[in-house]
């Protein structure tokens, strides 16, 4: 099954090529040159990948592998260790850092492999090199800022600025293969509004949960939503389309669990589609370690600020029903 779906890409990629990638001129410069082999030969994918009515996730890394070697081959243009994505909708990611200069280098790695639209990253208070690791290795978008703003306002800013039709958020602080990223861009092609990151299978039984862990599982219960247990906005990677920012509003993008109010509110389409170990990969820092931690504390209290918005609009009682006391 696999050995035929891989045949099967090689084939497309090898007699797949468009009259855009054909007309991309040789005297182009080079790094224009490459990102518009790379636009063409994903429109070219995704084309073949539509017809066939998709490709299974499980073969889907390495059959894009081989449609992009066939069509290096068909073409003679070289399309480095591109990954396809399935979809021809412009797609920007969004990477917050703060003195990230050990794993910054890793992230802009496995981001260029994918052909995205826009590449931003924003760097707030940071006091290593991480702002010239990125823009000495990258052609990215930086947004600078001296001063600390915590990884929620920067996504919140950076979605703001982006251009593009589909928003991807990470953090700086450790690099996720290229190919884990696919699942999420797939769900939103097949219209998910919001595709979150499923950490549900790493975060063990309730009683050893911590405090953060149970607010998102309350908040989730509260809006009916119990389907998405502890996954939240709060945790990346996770994806949205720029419509759904613009409708959640950017000022609640900033509050991560009351964006994820606002979104189930207006009834838009979310679910996590793949599963990431970002727990074990967290970055320690100062802020985030023992219990009743500043950041612990502070993402409770914006699930209390999305408790609050549901309460005025669902009233007193959110969800949960009053079977016990007899009321006159």
């Amino acid at each position: 099954m696999e050995h035929d779906w891989l045949r099967r890409a090689y084939d497309a990629g090898a007699h797949s090529l468009s009259a855009q990638a054909e007309s991309v001129k040789e005297d182009t410069p080079e790094s224009d040159f490459t990102e518009a082999i790379r636009k063409a030969a994903n429109e070219d994918w995704y084309r073949w990948y539509s017809a066939v009515g998709g490709v299974p996730r499980s073969v889907y890394p390495a059959a894009s592998a081989k449609f992009v070697e066939g069509y290096a081959k068909r073409s003679g243009k070289y399309l480095g260790h591109l990954l396809t994505i399935p979809t021809v909708r412009t797609v920007a990611a969004i990477v917050t850092v703060m003195n990230e200069k050990g794993t910054i280098a890793g992230v802009i790695q496995q981001l260029e492999r994918l052909p995205l639209h826009e590449l931003i990253f924003v760097v707030n208070g940071s006091t290593d090199d991480s702002f010239e690791i990125i823009r000495n290795q990258s052609r990215a978008a930086i947004l600078h800022y001296p001063h600390p703003l915590g990884h929620d306002v920067g996504r919140a800013i950076g979605a703001k600025f982006a251009e593009s039709e589909l928003l991807l958020f990470l953090d700086g602080d450790f690099a996720i293969p290229a190919e884990n990223l696919i699942p999420f861009i797939q769900a939103i092609e097949q219209g998910m509004d919001i595709a979150l990151n499923n950490i549900d299978p790493y975060i063990g039984l309730f009683h050893r949960r911590d405090s953060v862990t149970r607010a998102k599982e309350f908040l989730n219960r509260s809006l009916q939503r119990a389907d998405l247990g502890s996954n939240s906005l709060t945790a990346v990677p996770h994806m949205m389309t720029k419509l759904a920012a613009e409708r959640i509003g950017y000022s609640n993008l900033a509050v991560p669990p009351k964006a994820q109010a606002v979104a189930v509110e207006q009834r838009m389409k979310i679910g996590a589609p793949a599963s990431i170990d970002v727990i074990s990969a967290n970055r320690l820092r100062d802020l985030n370690v023992g219990n009743g931690n500043k950041t612990a504390r502070m993402i409770i209290g914006d699930h209390i600020e999305a408790i609050q918005l549901a309460l005025k609009a669902r009233g007193s009682r959110l969800t949960f029903p009053d079977g016990i006391r007899k009321r006159l």
